[in-house]
């Protein structure tokens, strides 16, 4: 393996560059754990409300994810095609988390709903000009195959470790407050953390010298399409984490039900997600380096088992059986916190893959489409949740039922253990290895001479 100067980045440009995503988590996690929880307990929303309005957000994702990618690789400015959007997208993105997590009252429930979606959409929005951008920026700090699951541990170290922040400051908070002001509180304090934090990564962030990440005159969106449907390893990665999504987004949405209902303490819900955000910190750094001893397909594929295993030991968990769950939830999130890893690193060499078949380079449109089926599975995952969680019976001001307890038990596990081992059946089917990977590489820098 080649690593001259034009394929590994300084290491001070990877950890500025990993800690965009600190950031980014502040915002990601705390929606993802709290705000369907917010819209329900705290909003008075049925759960199937709330679910149709993440699947709307959703559908505007699908939309709104490539046309960025789209807009962002035309882009043309003294930092880059992608560093600006890190610089003028930090406030509105800000603004936007705090606004979501204000609670507000109106005469009727219609504009409640409508005035959820509305900021949903604009929160999702903002995170798109910003992500999206922000994940294409990785694809050009090293194009080194090892190097970028290197990099991607170190993205994914600096997001848990913002999950953390933020799911420690709900529970602190929570403790002491009443929910609305507690959420509200964290939105608020996430969110300046988060505009700080992103000015620090603009500042550190920069592109590899490797030719390759040369500027080239864009194609069009007609010809870009045509040569995405001819990557297969693109959508097998791309169907693999929206499989991996619907997994982690129904345990996230619903951790804390699960916890109220089935084990009986909610509180220790909270505890649950901290360990959910924290135990990544350690096992991240094992995975990146079992992923450079085993390869990124296998390494993919055991993630799946590990995590269908932790899920399947929190089915089983009895009521009060509170250390056998948080157990559960340990081995849950070993398995999970492996894709954190490897999506990042193998989402850049399938665009790499592309480039070299079609002569056609796009990034970020790629990362935006992919990006757009994560979206999408969140939506879909949140409405089938919410129909579900109507289902059992739930009802935020009652005591849960057996028969709700057992419902929910089995939306947050038996969902997710369906999703990790479909994504690693279809992983099985990769083909790109770091002997493949760097040949191409090398063929494409040959282009350029």
């Amino acid at each position: 393996m080649q690593k001259s100067g034009a394929t590994v980045s300084r290491w001070p440009t990877f950890l500025g560059y990993g800690s965009g995503d600190f950031a980014l988590n502040l915002f990601w996690q705390g929606t993802g754990f709290y705000l369907f929880y917010f819209l329900t307990n705290v909003s008075g929303l049925s759960g199937t409300v709330v679910g149709t309005i993440f699947l709307i957000a959703s559908l505007w994702d699908a939309v709104s994810d490539p046309m960025m990618g789209y807009i962002a690789d035309r882009t043309k400015s003294r930092w880059g095609p992608y560093r600006p959007y890190l610089l003028f997208g930090c406030l509105p993105l800000s603004a936007s988390f705090v606004l979501m997590f204000t609670p507000v009252s109106f005469e009727s429930e219609l504009a409640l709903i409508l005035y959820a979606i509305f900021v949903l959409m604009l929160f999702r929005t903002a995170y798109t000009v910003v992500s999206i951008p922000y994940s294409a920026l990785g694809a050009r700090v090293t194009r080194n195959f090892d190097g970028r699951t290197r990099l991607a541990g170190i993205r994914m170290y600096f997001g848990f470790l913002g999950g953390v922040c933020v799911s420690f400051t709900a529970k602190t908070l929570q403790e002491s407050y009443g929910d609305a002001a507690a959420f509200s509180s964290m939105a608020m304090i996430a969110g300046v953390i988060a505009v700080v934090v992103l000015l620090v990564c603009f500042k550190t962030s920069h592109e590899s010298a490797n030719p390759i990440n040369t500027q080239e005159t864009p194609t069009s969106a007609r010809e870009s399409i045509r040569a995405i449907m001819r990557n297969k390893p693109f959508f097998l990665v791309v169907g693999g984490i929206s499989l991996v999504t619907i997994a982690t987004s129904t345990v996230g949405q619903t951790m804390l039900y699960y916890f109220e209902s089935h084990i009986g303490d909610r509180s220790s819900g909270n505890t649950a997600i901290i360990i959910m955000s924290a135990a990544p910190l350690v096992t991240i750094p094992l995975w990146s380096a079992l992923t450079l001893r085993v390869g990124k397909k296998n390494a993919w594929i055991l993630g799946s088992i590990i995590g269908a295993l932790g899920l399947g030991m929190l089915y089983f968990a009895a009521m009060n059986a509170l250390y056998f769950a948080y157990l559960g939830t340990i081995v849950t999130v070993v398995g999970l916190s492996a894709y954190a890893v490897i999506f990042w690193s193998v989402l850049p060499d399938t665009i790499e893959f592309g480039h070299y078949l079609s002569g056609i380079k796009s990034e970020s449109f790629l990362i935006g489409i992919a990006s757009s089926f994560q979206k999408v599975s969140i939506g879909v995952s949140a409405f089938v949740i919410g129909i579900l969680l109507d289902q059992t019976g739930y009802n935020a001001s009652l005591p849960a039922s057996q028969e709700t307890a057992d419902g929910i038990r089995d939306i947050f596990t038996l969902i997710p253990i369906g999703a990790l081992l479909a994504s690693a059946a279809l992983m099985i089917f990769y083909p790109i290895t770091a002997k493949s990977h760097a040949d191409l590489v090398s063929k494409l820098q040959d282009r350029l001479k």
